[in-house]
Protein backbone atom coordinates (compact mmCIF):
# COMPACT_ATOMS: atom_id res chain seq x y z
CA UNK A 1 0.00 0.00 0.00
CA UNK A 2 0.83 3.86 0.33
CA UNK A 3 1.55 5.85 3.54
CA UNK A 4 1.85 9.41 3.76
CA UNK A 5 4.21 12.12 5.32
CA UNK A 6 1.47 14.38 6.98
CA UNK A 7 -0.58 14.14 9.82
CA UNK A 8 -4.45 13.63 8.91
CA UNK A 9 -7.24 14.02 11.91
CA UNK A 10 -6.58 10.95 13.35
CA UNK A 11 -3.06 11.08 13.57
CA UNK A 12 -3.19 14.15 15.05
CA UNK A 13 -5.95 13.78 17.40
CA UNK A 14 -3.18 10.66 18.25
CA UNK A 15 -0.46 12.78 18.73
CA UNK A 16 -2.72 15.25 21.37
CA UNK A 17 -3.72 12.58 23.04
CA UNK A 18 -0.28 11.54 23.49
CA UNK A 19 0.71 15.05 25.06
CA UNK A 20 -1.11 13.82 27.97
CA UNK A 21 0.16 10.69 28.35
CA UNK A 22 0.91 9.42 31.79
CA UNK A 23 1.82 5.74 30.93
CA UNK A 24 3.46 4.82 26.86
CA UNK A 25 1.52 5.03 23.99
CA UNK A 26 1.41 2.43 21.38
CA UNK A 27 1.14 3.11 17.65
CA UNK A 28 0.32 -0.38 15.65
CA UNK A 29 1.48 -0.28 11.77
CA UNK A 30 3.45 2.96 12.17
CA UNK A 31 4.57 2.46 8.08
CA UNK A 32 7.26 5.60 8.53
CA UNK A 33 6.12 6.61 11.69
CA UNK A 34 4.90 9.99 10.80
CA UNK A 35 2.39 9.79 13.23
CA UNK A 36 4.92 7.68 15.61
CA UNK A 37 7.37 10.49 15.31
CA UNK A 38 4.87 13.08 16.15
CA UNK A 39 3.80 11.83 19.17
CA UNK A 40 7.60 11.32 20.15
CA UNK A 41 7.95 14.95 19.81
CA UNK A 42 5.55 15.56 22.69
CA UNK A 43 7.71 14.16 25.07
CA UNK A 44 5.66 10.63 25.30
CA UNK A 45 7.72 7.34 25.23
CA UNK A 46 5.97 5.48 21.93
CA UNK A 47 6.39 2.20 21.09
CA UNK A 48 6.42 1.99 17.14
CA UNK A 49 4.94 -1.18 15.38
CA UNK A 50 5.30 -2.75 12.02
CA UNK A 51 5.39 -5.95 10.09
CA UNK A 52 8.62 -4.31 8.47
CA UNK A 53 12.01 -4.32 10.07
CA UNK A 54 13.01 -1.57 7.37
CA UNK A 55 10.50 0.63 8.43
CA UNK A 56 11.23 0.61 12.10
CA UNK A 57 14.60 1.29 10.70
CA UNK A 58 13.90 4.47 9.40
CA UNK A 59 11.87 5.16 12.06
CA UNK A 60 14.56 4.61 14.59
CA UNK A 61 16.92 6.63 11.85
CA UNK A 62 14.41 9.40 11.94
CA UNK A 63 13.86 9.94 15.56
CA UNK A 64 15.62 12.61 16.75
CA UNK A 65 18.75 11.43 18.64
CA UNK A 66 17.64 13.37 22.11
CA UNK A 67 14.39 11.58 21.96
CA UNK A 68 15.36 8.21 21.11
CA UNK A 69 15.32 6.46 24.56
CA UNK A 70 11.14 7.28 24.27
CA UNK A 71 11.24 5.34 21.16
CA UNK A 72 10.62 1.63 21.53
CA UNK A 73 10.35 -0.26 17.75
CA UNK A 74 8.29 -3.33 18.03
CA UNK A 75 8.33 -5.59 15.24
CA UNK A 76 5.31 -8.30 14.64
CA UNK A 77 2.16 -8.63 12.67
CA UNK A 78 -0.73 -7.44 14.96
CA UNK A 79 -2.24 -8.66 16.92
CA UNK A 80 -0.67 -12.27 17.18
CA UNK A 81 3.42 -11.18 17.51
CA UNK A 82 2.50 -8.19 20.23
CA UNK A 83 2.76 -8.95 23.67
CA UNK A 84 2.09 -6.54 26.61
CA UNK A 85 0.71 -6.48 30.44
CA UNK A 86 -2.93 -5.27 31.03
CA UNK A 87 -2.95 -1.18 31.60
CA UNK A 88 0.01 -0.74 29.54
CA UNK A 89 -1.03 2.16 27.68
CA UNK A 90 -2.85 5.20 27.97
CA UNK A 91 -3.54 5.73 24.23
CA UNK A 92 -3.32 3.28 21.39
CA UNK A 93 -3.60 4.68 17.54
CA UNK A 94 -3.93 2.16 14.35
CA UNK A 95 -3.65 4.18 11.11
CA UNK A 96 -4.86 2.03 7.61
CA UNK A 97 -3.87 -1.17 9.57
CA UNK A 98 -7.46 -3.13 10.31
CA UNK A 99 -7.92 -3.32 6.72
CA UNK A 100 -5.14 -5.80 6.09
CA UNK A 101 -7.07 -7.66 8.96
CA UNK A 102 -9.76 -10.63 8.83
CA UNK A 103 -13.58 -10.40 11.18
CA UNK A 104 -11.93 -12.76 13.48
CA UNK A 105 -8.25 -11.04 13.92
CA UNK A 106 -10.28 -7.09 14.26
CA UNK A 107 -12.46 -8.97 17.45
CA UNK A 108 -8.82 -10.66 18.60
CA UNK A 109 -7.08 -7.01 17.99
CA UNK A 110 -10.01 -4.99 19.84
CA UNK A 111 -9.98 -7.38 22.61
CA UNK A 112 -6.25 -7.17 22.73
CA UNK A 113 -6.72 -3.11 22.83
CA UNK A 114 -8.80 -3.14 25.62
CA UNK A 115 -6.13 -5.19 27.58
CA UNK A 116 -3.55 -2.98 27.32
CA UNK A 117 -5.15 -0.12 27.81
CA UNK A 118 -5.06 1.42 31.22
CA UNK A 119 -8.57 2.40 32.76
CA UNK A 120 -9.70 5.52 31.01
CA UNK A 121 -7.19 4.90 28.15
CA UNK A 122 -8.35 5.81 24.54
CA UNK A 123 -8.04 3.87 21.21
CA UNK A 124 -7.82 5.87 17.92
CA UNK A 125 -8.03 4.45 14.18
CA UNK A 126 -9.04 5.69 10.97
CA UNK A 127 -9.80 2.49 8.42
CA UNK A 128 -10.70 2.18 4.72
CA UNK A 129 -14.38 1.97 3.47
CA UNK A 130 -15.74 0.43 0.38
CA UNK A 131 -17.06 3.64 -0.58
CA UNK A 132 -13.67 4.23 -2.22
CA UNK A 133 -12.26 5.61 -5.74
CA UNK A 134 -9.97 2.50 -6.35
CA UNK A 135 -12.51 0.07 -4.83
CA UNK A 136 -15.84 1.05 -5.97
CA UNK A 137 -16.49 -2.10 -8.00
CA UNK A 138 -16.57 -3.90 -4.57
CA UNK A 139 -19.55 -1.55 -3.53
CA UNK A 140 -22.66 -3.96 -4.68
CA UNK A 141 -21.26 -7.09 -3.09
CA UNK A 142 -20.40 -4.39 0.18
CA UNK A 143 -24.25 -3.68 -0.12
CA UNK A 144 -25.47 -7.16 -0.55
CA UNK A 145 -23.41 -8.82 2.01
CA UNK A 146 -24.97 -5.72 4.44
CA UNK A 147 -28.65 -5.96 3.63
CA UNK A 148 -28.04 -10.19 3.92
CA UNK A 149 -27.20 -10.00 7.52
CA UNK A 150 -23.40 -10.87 7.03
CA UNK A 151 -21.35 -10.31 10.11
CA UNK A 152 -18.42 -9.04 7.52
CA UNK A 153 -19.82 -7.47 4.77
CA UNK A 154 -16.78 -5.55 3.86
CA UNK A 155 -14.16 -8.68 3.63
CA UNK A 156 -13.15 -8.71 -0.20
CA UNK A 157 -11.49 -12.35 -0.48
CA UNK A 158 -10.68 -11.60 -4.36
CA UNK A 159 -9.66 -7.67 -4.93
CA UNK A 160 -8.33 -7.52 -8.56
CA UNK A 161 -11.84 -9.26 -9.40
CA UNK A 162 -13.65 -6.08 -8.58
CA UNK A 163 -11.27 -2.85 -9.39
CA UNK A 164 -8.76 -2.63 -12.02
CA UNK A 165 -7.55 0.77 -10.82
CA UNK A 166 -3.80 1.05 -11.05
CA UNK A 167 -3.40 1.39 -7.05
CA UNK A 168 -5.06 -2.13 -6.31
CA UNK A 169 -1.68 -3.84 -7.74
CA UNK A 170 0.19 -2.33 -4.46
CA UNK A 171 -2.25 -3.88 -2.35
CA UNK A 172 -3.01 -7.71 -1.11
CA UNK A 173 -6.25 -10.01 -2.32
CA UNK A 174 -7.41 -9.48 0.02
CA UNK A 175 -8.66 -6.61 2.07
CA UNK A 176 -11.78 -5.50 4.56
CA UNK A 177 -12.87 -2.35 3.50
CA UNK A 178 -14.89 -1.47 7.18
CA UNK A 179 -17.81 0.66 7.87
CA UNK A 180 -18.90 2.38 11.24
CA UNK A 181 -21.23 -0.29 12.53
CA UNK A 182 -19.25 -3.08 11.97
CA UNK A 183 -15.68 -1.67 14.20
CA UNK A 184 -17.94 0.15 16.41
CA UNK A 185 -19.60 -3.15 17.34
CA UNK A 186 -16.49 -5.04 17.37
CA UNK A 187 -15.19 -2.46 19.95
CA UNK A 188 -18.28 -2.61 22.18
CA UNK A 189 -17.57 -6.89 22.16
CA UNK A 190 -14.36 -5.98 24.09
CA UNK A 191 -15.67 -3.72 26.87
CA UNK A 192 -14.91 -0.30 24.92
CA UNK A 193 -17.08 2.59 24.63
CA UNK A 194 -17.81 4.27 21.49
CA UNK A 195 -17.06 7.94 21.54
CA UNK A 196 -16.92 8.14 17.71
CA UNK A 197 -17.89 5.84 14.71
CA UNK A 198 -18.39 7.60 11.52
CA UNK A 199 -17.56 7.93 7.92
CA UNK A 200 -15.49 10.34 6.71
CA UNK A 201 -13.31 12.14 4.57
CA UNK A 202 -9.87 13.05 5.45
CA UNK A 203 -7.93 15.66 4.85
CA UNK A 204 -5.66 15.53 2.14
CA UNK A 205 -7.46 12.40 0.71
CA UNK A 206 -6.02 11.35 -2.87
CA UNK A 207 -7.82 11.76 -6.22
CA UNK A 208 -8.03 8.31 -6.78
CA UNK A 209 -9.27 7.15 -3.73
CA UNK A 210 -11.98 10.34 -3.37
CA UNK A 211 -15.79 9.64 -4.29
CA UNK A 212 -18.34 10.40 -2.38
CA UNK A 213 -17.23 11.46 1.32
CA UNK A 214 -17.13 8.19 2.82
CA UNK A 215 -14.34 7.22 1.81
CA UNK A 216 -12.48 6.22 5.66
CA UNK A 217 -14.16 5.23 9.11
CA UNK A 218 -13.27 6.93 12.07
CA UNK A 219 -13.57 4.84 15.35
CA UNK A 220 -12.60 6.32 18.75
CA UNK A 221 -13.35 4.23 21.60
CA UNK A 222 -12.61 4.91 25.67
CA UNK A 223 -11.50 2.08 28.20
CA UNK A 224 -14.43 2.54 30.77
CA UNK A 225 -12.52 4.22 34.04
Amino acid sequence: GRTTTRLNEINQRFVDASRDAKRPVLDIGCAMGVAALAALETGATVHANDVDDEHLRLVRENAPAASRDRLVTVPGRFPGDLHYQAAAFDVIHASNLLNFLTGQDIENGFAAIARWLAPGGLFLSISGSPYAGNVRGFIPAYEAAVAAGAEWPGECEDLPSYSNDPTVSELPRFLHLLDPAVLARSARRAGLTVEQAAFFNRRGTPDYIRLDGRENVILVARKPA
